[in-house]
């Protein structure tokens, strides 16, 4: 994690994403703007976070370790979203584990200096009931796709969602687990990508050789509407 301190950068995140519309009070003093790189932990899973943070630049991914040491990916975040609210009303003790897909810009509130002004903020909490509204509406209609869509047309967008400069890297079984098939289903249709090729394999992961292809099986413009 970096901490952006050069004041003209300050300047330019603030004006673009006013942050200090959401509250009541004076949030600045409390928030300080970082930046993540692909890959990195945002949120420690089984940590109770010190910070809330809003995501103004980037995409994330949300997961849950289990006990028998598989991982489960429970949904993406892209910008603007915040980032341990659940935490922070209480809905849960500790976050599940929040890790950059891109480099990610976020503000970062620290919330133990002001929490109870938070929580009683009545403008702040009716923006964050809009938010956890939007996304349950959002995972609902994530579900629902899930089971209408079928397989190639899904990991086409499940594909484009996690890559990474050109190259998909996700492990097989997280990626079968969210999306709901089984392991050899999304190896078949990973091996039909590459004959067909739209990717190809290589050491470095999967490397999406016809960008536009992959998007137009997506239905990528049907999902942004």
């Amino acid at each position: 994690m970096k901490k952006i301190i050069q004041q003209n950068l300050l300047a330019k995140y603030y004006d673009r994403f006013p942050l200090t519309d959401y509250f009541s009070f004076d949030i600045t003093p409390h928030v300080s703007v970082v930046q993540f790189e692909s890959g990195e932990t945002i949120l420690s899973e089984g940590t109770s976070p010190a910070m809330l943070y809003y995501l103004i630049e980037g995409r994330a991914k949300l997961y849950l370790s289990h006990e028998n040491g598989r991982i489960s990916l429970i949904n993406f975040l892209d910008a603007p979203c915040f980032l341990g609210e659940m935490e922070l009303i209480g809905a849960q003790d500790n976050s599940n584990g929040v890790t950059a897909i891109t480099p990610c810009t976020c503000y970062a509130i620290n919330t133990d200096a002001c929490r109870h002004k938070m929580l009683e903020d009545v403008r702040f909490l009716r923006h964050l009931c809009l938010f956890l509204g939007k996304k349950a509406v959002g995972n609902t209609f994530n579900y629902s796709r899930n089971q209408s869509w079928p397989l190639e047309v899904r990991l086409a967008d499940f594909i484009l969602l996690t890559s990474q400069n050109g190259y998909y890297r996700e492990k097989h079984t997280e990626a079968s687990e969210f999306l709901g098939v089984t392991y050899r289903h999304l190896l078949y249709v990973l091996a039909d990508f590459v004959e067909r090729g739209l990717l190809e394999k290589t050491d470095r992961g999967y490397h999406i050789k016809d960008h536009a292809e992959l998007k137009k099986l997506a239905h990528h413009e049907h999902h942004n509407l």
